[in-house]
């Protein structure tokens, strides 16, 4: 609370001098405390003016350069002891399938300064095997321009225009008489006039090489956001899932943001012979490093026999025992497997399978119907999902009916995929339905 009254004048840097006022006797030595209290970096100066009786005053020269990225992520708290570059603990997005659906997280930035912030977004992923070392940047005009061009209009290289900074006092009173909230002015209002600055037409910067610069995997939206002074405002990260090559069992996406901070407030950029700060590449950015992983979406099948389900029905199964009843419509024969994730993430998925065949799981949440197209399979077979290491115990029956005795009749056009007849040497026909219980998965691979 200390520290918030003495930075409320909102100069980003204030002095607290301990004794600020005494007696001092002759040939005595007093040592005089001051403590600066920040929450803006920029490098500051001012003098300390020590007033003795009636002489003249005795300025000392100050300076304080003050490091660091200030904005912080809600969910980590600002962090007492900053390096350089602001890095904060791994956003981690999980384990997810191949190919899957974008995954969303939404991060609150939170800026304690008193000046607005323009955040502009850079995303990079981290390789394995990248032996560059350092990278070489080059930039014509202003590496990170608003995106508004029409609201924001920068002023034109070579400018005649003069810099009219207005620099209003602090009008209300000191906590106390022992702190000096720097940059203050003694006049209430002062004009301060320079010569034309001339813009940079190229840039060059030369930094240490960390990744790959990127649009995917991750990104950031919006990829430009201003953070009020004092206040907060949300950012939204995402992770979309890449499509794995059948020849790799899965992959870790490392990559990280960095947010670049830039000033558009000249005020807030510099005030002549008290505040410089830098901004952009030349100011620590805030770093967010990302983790995820990939893994191929795959059910493990059991089965009781290795060479899959096999079913041997007759056509006297259509005749009941009971002759008077007649002949039945259907006689089905029914085999089960089990459908075990082994994965990671929860797996979504359809069971497809077509005439003759039909399946349901024991579970009635999770029943499924066999439908006789494609087109209704895809609207009417409800999807199933599987969570890490749950097994679901599925039934496949096959159906021999009246009407399935007649393919041996139609003409290869018509005949159903899978089907053939077979004629052996004793006149005997036996009919022959192969077909694959297809697992089609939500990221639209299939497994059979």
């Amino acid at each position: 609370e200390f520290a918030t009254a003495v930075l409320s004048h909102g100069k980003g840097v204030a002095f607290h001098i301990q004794p600020s006022t005494g007696t001092l006797k002759a040939f005595q030595q007093l040592i005089v405390e001051i403590t600066a209290y920040n929450n803006m970096w920029g490098e500051y100066q001012d003098d300390l003016v020590c007033e003795v009786g009636d002489l003249q005053p005795k300025l000392i020269p100050m300076k304080v350069t003050v490091q660091g990225c200030p904005i912080f992520l809600q969910m980590t708290g600002p962090q007492t002891e900053q390096p350089i570059i602001s890095k904060v603990l791994p956003l981690r997005f999980g384990t997810h399938a191949s190919g899957g659906s974008p995954v969303f997280r939404r991060v609150q930035l939170n800026n304690p300064t008193p000046f607005d912030i323009r955040l502009d977004w850079e995303i990079y992923n981290q390789e394995q095997d990248d032996k560059k070392l350092v990278d070489l940047l080059m930039f014509f005009g202003d590496p990170f321009p608003l995106k508004d061009m029409g609201e924001n209009k920068t002023a034109s290289i070579g400018s005649n225009s003069e810099l009219e900074i207005m620099l209003k006092s602090d009008q209300t009173a000191n906590p106390c008489g022992s702190i000096y909230p720097a940059l203050q002015t003694t006049d209430e209002k002062e004009i301060v006039t320079r010569e034309p600055t001339i813009q940079k037409i190229v840039s060059v910067v030369i930094r240490p090489h960390e990744g790959v610069p990127a649009d995917s995997p991750y990104s950031v939206t919006p990829r430009q956001i201003v953070v009020p002074g004092g206040g907060s405002i949300s950012v939204c990260i995402s992770f979309t899932p890449s499509v794995l090559p059948e020849a790799s069992p899965g992959v870790q996406c490392e990559g990280f943001g960095l947010a670049f901070m830039n000033l558009d407030d000249k005020l807030a950029q510099t005030v002549p012979n008290k505040v410089h700060r830098r901004h952009g590449y030349e100011a620590p950015p805030l770093r967010v490093d990302f983790q995820a992983f990939v893994r191929h979406a795959l059910l493990n099948i059991d089965m009781d026999h290795d060479r899959g389900m096999v079913f041997y029905s007759m056509a006297s199964d259509l005749v009941p025992n009971c002759p008077p009843l007649g002949v039945l419509t259907d006689s089905v024969m029914t085999q089960s497997l089990k459908l075990i994730n082994c994965t990671k993430v929860p797996l979504y998925f359809r069971l497809l399978l077509s005439t003759p065949f039909s399946l349901s799981s024991t579970d009635p949440k999770k029943s499924a119907k066999t439908s006789h197209s494609k087109k209704e399979e895809k609207e009417h077979q409800p999807q199933l999902v599987l969570y890490p290491q749950q097994n679901l115990l599925v039934k496949v029956s096959f159906h021999t009916t009246p009407e399935l005795l007649t393919y041996q009749h139609l003409p290869d056009t018509q005949l159903l995929p899978g089907f053939q007849v077979l004629q052996f040497e004793n006149g005997e026909r036996k009919l022959q339905f192969d077909q694959n219980l297809v697992i089609e998965h939500s990221n639209r691979t299939t497994q059979v």
